[in-house]
């Protein structure tokens, strides 16, 4: 590829003269005019091709933004899951501890239960036995009363047939 044009080499063209050629300054102020746009031309494209190099390099840091986002994002995910399954495995491992304890909670209040039944039971067994056997005790004592009493009427009797004779 050819080496491009600058202002400077339209600048300093020069053209051989002849007769029957173009008016010499007509032509210098054109080339001076297409100097000037050319140089113009030359800012600009520098202009942009720098603002194209802080596109790019925008780009490039948006681009590692970009990538550390989304591996931070698959961490927080990650650990988010991780979190999730260590309190589901908790919230199991409480129900189960719950359930254990209810049910030894219901076996050891049916044990109670059941001892207080046996032993209400067993009161009752003993109150019958003690309302026998104090019925027994009072027969006995009636027995005894009933007894001593007997006697003493016949002798009362016999003193009396005595005294009136």
């Amino acid at each position: 590829m050819a080496d491009l044009l600058t202002a400077l080499d339209i600048e300093n063209k020069t053209f051989s003269k002849s007769m029957r050629g173009y008016t010499q300054t007509e032509v210098d102020t054109f080339l001076d005019r297409v100097a000037d746009d050319i140089q113009r031309y030359v800012e600009i494209n520098a202009e942009l091709k720098r603002r194209i190099e802080r596109l790019e390099e925008q780009i490039g840091e948006y681009t590692n933004l970009k990538e550390t986002l989304q591996g931070t994002l698959l961490m927080a995910q990650k650990t988010a899951e991780a979190k999730e399954e260590t309190s589901n495995r908790q919230a199991e491992a409480i129900i189960s501890d719950a359930k254990v304890r209810a049910e030894r909670i219901l076996l050891d209040a049916a044990s109670e239960r059941d001892s207080l039944a046996g032993e209400m039971i067993r009161i009752r067994q003993e109150r019958q036995h003690f309302i026998a056997e104090f019925h027994g005790l009072l027969s006995r004592f009636k027995s005894i009363l009933d007894a001593t009493e007997k006697p003493s009427e016949p002798a009362a009797e016999a003193g009396c047939g005595q005294s009136g004779a």
